[in-house]
């Protein structure tokens, strides 16, 4: 966001703020807030084109390195930063409590964003695994810990509009088949929000969707009315229950976004991209895991087209992952050339 309503409307966010407290009817206040404002706020996302990548810890995995215990090594060159400025506008960077309550390491973030034309950036907080697991256990280690983690962030990040907070990585330990239990999720992330000195009104913050960031309508019947991080990859269609068909891809994205599209970031999004195919160009009808990967990311692109003609287009997309590894999700390997063309394929798109 290129302006902060916080800033442009002082008197009427503190109000609103205010009447939320005093009725409890966040989705009204967010309701009246998006009619007031969202003309001006969602022009202006849109005028970024908001393609991006995720940077994450170069540690362990790409996929578990993340959810390491301790401070995050980030080992990221400015030639590299640079390199993927040049395709991609916006990174997302994965952070946890010990990294933001680590100054040095919020000054090698800010030197990655503030490498980034625009400062366009993401930053989420990711959980600690627990014992025997490679993720953590769904849930915020501790909401005031987190909330002071979060302060730690803001009192770097508050001047850049640009900066986005995702507060909370992959919820998934929060059930959510009644009301009160969505609306469980919806609270505690607020109160982190709120420990942290942060409005829950402010357009920068991100929820992440329930489970492992695939359910959007339980966190907007949750109460909350902002921005709704989304993440997509093949498994998300278990072939045991359906085909894994670029068709049936694009629909699960259609029907799970078409109805929050303007206040949705695909915050992660991949594939294994080594699969033979030029672009993932060329339609694959089978059923094997190879063409559950391709039909996966063609399934996106489709998606992501529809969405954007129907008026529903996300705000963006960012590509699980651009850390140089070696593993068949690396953007940059050479051999994995054929779903990286399909990745920036798909974010023109997005």
């Amino acid at each position: 966001m290129k302006t902060s309503l916080r800033r442009l409307f002082p008197a009427w966010s503190s109000m609103i703020e205010a009447q939320a407290t005093k009725s409890h009817n966040r989705s009204r206040v967010w309701q009246v807030a998006g009619t007031l404002a969202g003309a001006l706020l969602l022009s202006q996302v849109c005028a970024a084109q908001n393609t991006g990548i995720n940077f994450p810890p170069n540690q362990g995995t790409s996929g578990g390195g993340a959810f390491l215990a301790g401070i995050y090594t980030y080992t990221y060159t400015n030639a590299q930063i640079a390199a993927a400025n040049s395709t991609f506008n916006m990174m997302r960077i994965p952070i946890n409590e010990a990294t933001a309550n680590d100054p040095a390491s919020l000054q090698t973030i800010k030197g990655y964003i503030d490498q980034f034309a625009g400062h366009y950036a993401i930053i989420c907080m990711f959980g600690v695994a627990q014992t025997g697991k490679t993720h953590g256990d769904g849930f915020p280690d501790g909401l005031a810990a987190m909330g002071a983690a979060w302060a730690n962030i803001n009192a770097v990040f508050a001047s850049y509009p640009n900066v986005h907070y995702e507060i909370f990585n992959e919820p998934f330990g929060y059930p959510w088949s009644t009301l009160a239990e969505k609306q469980h999720y919806v609270s505690d992330m607020e109160t982190i929000i709120t420990d942290a000195g942060m409005s829950i009104s402010d357009p920068r913050i991100i929820l992440d969707g329930m489970g492992y960031a695939q359910k959007i309508d339980e966190v907007v019947e949750g109460g909350w009315g902002g921005d709704i991080a989304y993440h997509f990859y093949p498994n998300w269609i278990d072939p045991a229950n359906q085909t894994p068909s670029q068709s049936n891809f694009s629909n699960l994205v259609q029907s799970t976004l078409a109805n929050y599209g303007q206040r949705v970031w695909i915050t992660e999004f991949g594939a294994n991209l080594s699969e033979p195919n030029t672009c993932y160009d060329t339609f694959d009808g089978g059923v094997t895991a190879a063409d559950q990967n391709i039909n996966a990311l063609r399934g996106l692109d489709d998606a992501l087209r529809a969405l954007r003609a129907n008026g529903h287009g996300v705000k963006g997309a960012f590509a699980w992952h651009g850390w140089d590894n070696g593993d068949t999700y690396d953007y940059w390997l050479s051999s994995n050339s054929n779903g990286a063309c399909k990745i920036r394929e798909i974010e023109t798109h997005d």
